[in-house]
């Protein structure tokens, strides 16, 4: 995932100057809402706090002997640069370095930002890996509608990494990204519609997510439809 991202950045650069700042964030997921309509509830889960920015990342700017003075109310444009300024540290493999202005922007609101922080925690780039730290990054940008992030939520609560094995909640962020597309996550859902893996099975919702993939041209989801029904 962090090559792929990696890999899509430059375009993206080019779109995101010409917009001139980020998107703003979504309204509040439902998560409990859509988890009471599966027909149980969310609420007694304990989700990592949200760290402090710098003070309470495992890596911050005060860690790097960097200023340590973050803006008070979200600055886009400067949170664009220091995304800027860390994608350009992390082309070139300085991950320390890319960590000080990608948390600056992530703590500014920066969707991307966030996942990328998030990329960095679970993979020990920049410091010991911390799965708990990067879960809490993706689902800030995940809240934001961040297609890559949402995945990232769904394949953490699924395998329990940096928090306790949830299948109603990777199911949960596997169906907001399959709702922006993405095969993968339709594919997941089919799968754990047909197999009820977070509810009560659901042929009905699992076909309807397996024939969404096999129209974006999914072998797979052909395959499985053929198999299932």
């Amino acid at each position: 995932m962090f090559k792929e991202f990696m890999a899509q950045k430059l375009p993206f650069l080019q779109m995101s100057k010409k917009n001139g700042k980020n998107v703003p964030a979504q309204p509040e997921e439902p998560e409990e809402t859509a988890i009471a309509e599966a027909g149980a509830a969310e609420s007694a889960i304990e989700e990592p706090a949200l760290p402090e920015i710098p003070d309470a990342p495992a890596v911050g700017p005060a860690a790097f002997g960097k200023p340590d003075e973050i803006p008070g109310e979200p600055d886009f444009l400067r949170a664009e640069d220091d995304f800027e300024a860390g994608m350009s540290a992390c082309r070139e493999k300085k991950y320390a370095e890319a960590m000080v202005p990608l948390l600056r922007a992530a703590g500014a609101g920066h969707k991307e930002a966030q996942f990328l922080c998030g990329q960095l925690f679970q993979r020990g780039l920049a410091a010991d890996a911390d799965s708990r730290q990067a879960l809490t990054w993706y689902k800030r940008s995940a809240k934001q509608g961040y297609l890559h992030a949402q995945l990232a939520c769904a394949a953490m609560y699924e395998e329990g990494a940096g928090t306790s094995v949830n299948i109603k909640r990777a199911l949960y962020w596997y169906e907001q990204a399959a709702k922006q597309g993405s095969v993968e996550a339709q594919l997941k859902c089919g799968r754990m519609y047909y197999c009820g893996r977070a509810e009560t099975r659901n042929p009905k919702k699992a076909r309807t997510w397996l024939e969404t993939a096999a129209g974006q041209g999914s072998e797979d989801a052909k395959r499985l439809l053929t198999e299932y029904f």
